[in-house]
């Protein structure tokens, strides 16, 4: 068996010819791990650099730290090599691999078959970096700078300590300029960049799928005026009616509140991130019941709070027409067909809307009924459906004495705008900003 200081000596023999052939400092960290491993396991034998043991110097890479020096043709008993000591010494080696390895990316091909260490740690961090490029910065018009970490150059993110640097001297930079508000856009896979990023004082704005965002207040003079991260979800029910039976759209969930109670409820959801709700309440029908429709109106709306990660939440209920296509298989004598999403819906159906207002759950709350109310209400005020004549016009506004009632319209020159009066709701029209390219969707109400 080979003795365990020669074995020692063969994994510290590579190190020091590679570190010695190089005009680099290994890691201080590292030398002063081998230094304290060494003393422990040869007490006697460690002094401090001279002139006989210039090659145990070099291996430490001229630092002045202890240096081994035990003559090479003296025999190591068990006396003074213990196993812990032995052990000392290659957590030692690790350790210093692991630390010199952080911030480089290339193995040394001189160690290959020996100890992957890496010394590019120290020379990189010390180098002053270089200023973040233009492409990642961009400022705004309240005086403050979003940096855009995934386009700044890998030789600056790949290393955290370099980018810490780098990331301290731009903000040095930034409150000589005066800048307020620091935005900071990290993507995933740049996740170890966070720890420097909160030792400058960036905290979390918000994060989602793919990245972060964190931010930093630089005046010291006033509380910060950065905006909060998401404060509320918007979320849509879409009331659909049967052109012929004046029945309503209804759906039931395989999980959740809704399911456990057997609840019917009107199609639900979420809106996604730049959708707006004319978009949101049309999708979530198609996707829970297949059908196609076409916004008409909001009804109304709810606010809550204190929901899922303490956000409020904004909930609107939308009137929605079935797309005219539906009047073909009407005429033909074919019933709509539904189509339950088959993730999320156990069934799709026609339902009565006094069956569904009258629904047990819904009787011991007052917001719920005057809801299902606002619902009933828009049904019988705004657009209702009601048997085809022999003009073909399958579809009526009726308003309440409001000098529409019985007025046939073809079906299919209702959509386009709804008509003058026809009951109480907020309208969606896009239109161009105009002071800006491209569009919002305001809602107007029809009272």
């Amino acid at each position: 068996m080979r003795h365990p200081k020669s074995s020692l000596l063969l994994v510290l023999n590579p190190l020091a010819t590679s570190v010695a052939s190089r005009p680099r400092p290994p890691n201080n960290v590292a030398v002063a791990a081998f230094s304290r491993a060494l003393t422990a396991a040869y007490p006697r034998r460690i002094s401090r650099p001279s002139s006989t043991n210039a090659d145990s110097v070099a291996a430490l890479g001229g630092h002045g730290a202890c240096a081994f020096s035990a003559p090479r043709s003296s025999s190591c008993g068990s006396s003074n090599f213990s196993t812990v000591a032995f052990s000392a010494i290659a957590m030692a080696i690790a350790s210093s691999t692991a630390a010199v390895a952080s911030c480089s990316g290339k193995d040394n091909p001189e160690l290959s078959g020996q100890a992957t260490v890496e010394v590019e740690i120290e020379e990189q961090a010390n180098v002053p970096p270089p200023s973040f490029p233009e492409e990642s910065i961009k400022l705004d018009t309240y005086n403050g700078v979003t940096l855009d970490v995934d386009k700044i150059p890998v030789e600056t993110t790949a290393c955290p300590k370099r980018f810490r640097v780098a990331l301290g001297e731009a903000l040095d930079k930034w409150r000589a300029e005066g800048k307020r508000g620091i935005w900071l856009r990290l993507p995933t896979k740049l996740a170890k960049l966070i720890p420097p990023s909160t030792e400058l004082g960036f905290d979390f704005q918000y994060a989602e799928p793919g990245r972060a965002i964190m931010t930093l207040w630089l005046p010291t003079d006033s509380e910060s005026r950065l905006p909060r991260g998401p404060t509320h979800q918007i979320g849509v029910g879409a009331l659909v009616l049967h052109p012929r039976t004046g029945e309503m759209l209804a759906v039931q969930e395989k999980t959740g509140p809704a399911a456990a109670a057997k609840l019917w409820k009107m199609p639900t959801g979420l809106s996604d991130p730049g959708e707006d709700i004319v978009q949101a309440a049309v999708r979530e029908v198609k996707e829970e019941t297949g059908l196609d429709c076409i916004f008409d109106k909001i009804i109304c709306f709810r606010q809550a709070h204190g929901g899922r990660l303490n956000h409020s939440d904004m909930f609107f209920v939308c009137l929605l027409r079935l797309d005219p296509k539906y009047d073909e298989f009407l005429q033909r004598g074919e019933e709509i067909q539904l189509i339950a999403q088959e993730e999320e819906i156990a069934q799709a159906s026609w339902i009565n809307m006094q069956d569904f207002a009258n629904q047990e759950l819904w009787q011991t709350s007052p917001l719920y009924k005057l809801m299902n109310d606002s619902m009933i209400n828009a049904a019988q005020s705004g657009i209702e459906y009601s048997s085809s004549d022999d003009t073909g016009a399958i579809g009526s506004y009726q308003n309440n004495g409001n000098g529409l009632q019985g007025q046939k319209k073809q079906y299919d020159t209702l959509f386009p705008t709804p008509p003058p009066n026809n009951g109480s709701g907020f309208i969606a029209r896009t239109l161009p900003v105009g002071s800006r390219p491209g569009t919002n969707t305001i809602y107007v109400s029809k009272l």
